[in-house]
């Protein structure tokens, strides 16, 4: 009968329990590359802020309805079109940049503990290696020594 190795269970335990709380999301946007997954949440930031922008610019004309119709006929639609288009570039470039600057660093934060959870991978699958390299050995009637990996925390 196989003895447990607590080394292996440490190391077991550590890795499920990261897996499990913020593991889930690291680990989806760690397949990502940094540039590919700020260049998609950037899209999705304009996308969004350009609804929001509509949705903005459609509660301001039914708020001042009654002026924006007295106006009607003086309006000049074209300095009206113009401002509209500079006041959504303006607030395109930036939620655009705070999209950046914030998926940028969110990235970059979870590299750290990616780095350490893959790390811990290897030494669990090195750990089975020698194990199941040890049991071929003892079927072949060699005995050998192991030692035990030190594991790093998150």
């Amino acid at each position: 009968m196989a003895m447990v190795n607590e080394e292996k269970v440490k190391l077991m335990t550590k890795l499920a329990i990261y897996e499990n709380t913020k593991g889930k999301k690291q680990l989806n946007i760690s397949k990502y590359y940094k540039r590919d997954y700020v260049r998609f949440q950037m899209f999705k930031t304009a996308v969004s802020s350009t609804i929001a922008f509509m949705i903005l610019l459609f509660a301001y004309c039914m708020l001042n309805a009654e002026q924006l119709l007295l106006k009607l006929n003086d309006l000049n639609f074209l300095g009206v079109a113009a401002k509209v288009g500079v006041l959504y570039v303006v607030f395109l470039v930036i939620y655009m940049l705070a999209a950046w600057v914030v998926y940028a660093n969110k990235y970059e934060k979870i590299k750290p503990d990616v780095v350490m959870y893959n790390r811990n991978l290897k030494r669990l699958k090195e750990m089975y290696d020698r194990e199941e390299k040890e049991m071929k050995e003892k079927r072949a009637g060699r005995s050998v020594t192991t030692d035990n990996d030190n594991i790093d925390q998150y």
